[in-house]
């Protein structure tokens, strides 16, 4: 092969690396990352599923996780349908360890409101 034959597969290979670089590489990162949240949860954790429902983790095995939507609502949800912890409870609870104040709020149930 010769000099002028490369340069003329110069710019696919660049195209190739650029492509690689701005779709593929993210990608995989993004997966990395929802697969290692997924496998990080816990009974206490409140998250948020891909419903757009925010719920309370009760229970976690092998793909199911049984999620608390509220007093008393019960689902048994795929692992996969998690997409976000918005409190994870067990670091919560280390980092308070210490004495420090909550900066999670309890729930006392005393914010429903009454009927007149």
């Amino acid at each position: 092969m010769t000099a002028s034959q490369l340069q003329g597969f110069l710019p696919l290979v660049l195209l190739l690396v650029v492509g690689y670089l701005l779709l593929v590489r993210p990608a995989r990162k993004r997966a990395r990352a929802t697969s290692n949240l997924q496998s990080a949860l816990s009974p206490g954790d409140e998250v948020m599923l891909s419903s757009g429902l925010f719920a309370t983790v009760i229970d976690v095995q092998d793909e199911i996780a049984t999620v608390e939507l509220g007093p008393g609502t019960v689902v048994r949800v795929h692992r996969g349908a998690v997409t976000q912890i918005i409190v994870d409870r067990a670091a919560a609870d280390a980092e308070n360890s210490g004495g420090a104040p909550s900066d999670v709020p309890e729930n006392t149930g005393d914010d429903t409101p009454e009927a007149d």
